[in-house]
């Protein structure tokens, strides 16, 4: 019976699963491959490279965020509710927060959850710069939340018993919060964990509607070394690509390039077509392993040229 034909979709599907299970550190071609009943370099000739499908994958799971309409709801529900959805996201996806920090996770999925990011407060009254902050304040908490929540969770996980000792031991000399540490210790950890997001949340949301009230969305605060917002520009002198003098033609060192096609395999230590494939002959021959991918670049995924303006501003939004 003839074996199905693989596409890159069913890669990316397989490679959430491979790193939700193992991180970001766990997924190999080689690996990918064997869970796939293919050769590594099937991998190779779908996704191009590791750090290509690493940043699939990232924005295949930005896909799973239900968006709240800010009109029907109001921009509060709508907030509370993409900030919750986020969080449960990632929560899902452990490796997607280290991953943003280290490849340039940006495409469609992505620039969804971004668009609709700013409509929510953009409704709520917020303009220029203020509806920047507004967006990337919701979204730092989420990001930060979740991987200080991962990386304690790993912690307690390793060494519990000395953790706490040494915790307690430390905590003694301090009145305060020897106090609090005893009070907590008898909680259940989720419900904590529950709580702190409910309360980290609203306070957020909180702080933003004083901001709405106390002096309104027109007038943008810049920071001392960030110019104010500028204003539109046209005719001989605007930001045009290829410009080297514009603020567009800026070179973006985003990490490796999807466009890098089979063969190169840059992003595994070593010789990383050898490493991973073994060679020829290594697993099972696939039969659409030969010549270019025709899609192995993702969508949304600039090649390593000079940065757009759209990658500048998800750089410093999220990054």
């Amino acid at each position: 019976m003839p074996r199905e034909t693989l596409n890159r979709d069913q890669i990316v599907d397989a490679a959430i699963e491979l790193l939700d299970e193992e991180g970001i550190e766990g997924l190999s071609m080689r690996r990918l491959g064997k869970r796939l009943n293919s050769a590594a370099t099937a991998m190779y000739w779908h996704v191009g490279s590791k750090e290509n499908l690493v940043v699939l994958a990232g924005d295949r799971v930005w896909g799973e965020v239900e968006l709240v309409d800010p009109q029907e709801s109001g921009w509060r529900a709508a907030a509370r509710a993409l900030v919750s959805e986020t969080y449960a996201m990632v929560k899902r996806h452990p490796w997607l927060v280290p991953a943003i920090s280290t490849h340039f996770v940006y495409g469609p999925g992505m620039a969804r959850f971004q668009d609709h990011s700013y409509a929510i407060y953009e409704v709520a009254g917020f303009q220029g710069r203020d509806l920047d902050w507004a967006m990337n304040t919701a979204f730092t908490f989420v990001a930060g939340t979740a991987l200080l929540d991962a990386t304690q969770a790993a912690a307690a996980k390793a060494d519990a018993d000395d953790i706490a000792a040494q915790a307690d031991q430390i905590a003694a000399q301090y009145p305060r919060l020897k106090e609090r540490m005893a009070v907590l210790g008898g909680a259940d950890p989720a419900e904590l964990l529950s709580q702190k997001f409910a309360f980290g949340l609203e306070t957020i949301l909180d702080g933003l509607e004083a901001r709405l009230r106390g002096q309104g969305s027109r007038s943008p605060v810049a920071a001392p070394d960030l110019p104010a917002e500028p204003e539109a520009r046209s005719g001989r002198g605007a930001d045009e690509p290829g410009d080297a003098g514009a603020g567009s033609g800026a070179r973006t060192d985003a990490p490796g390039d999807a466009g890098a096609g089979p063969g190169t395999g840059a992003d595994e230590s070593g010789d990383a077509r050898a490493d991973e494939s073994g060679g020829p002959g290594t697993g099972p021959e696939d039969a659409t392993a030969t010549g270019p991918a025709p899609d192995a670049r993702p969508a949304g995924r600039p090649r390593r040229t000079t940065a757009s303006a759209a990658s500048q501003s998800v750089r410093g939004l999220f990054h």
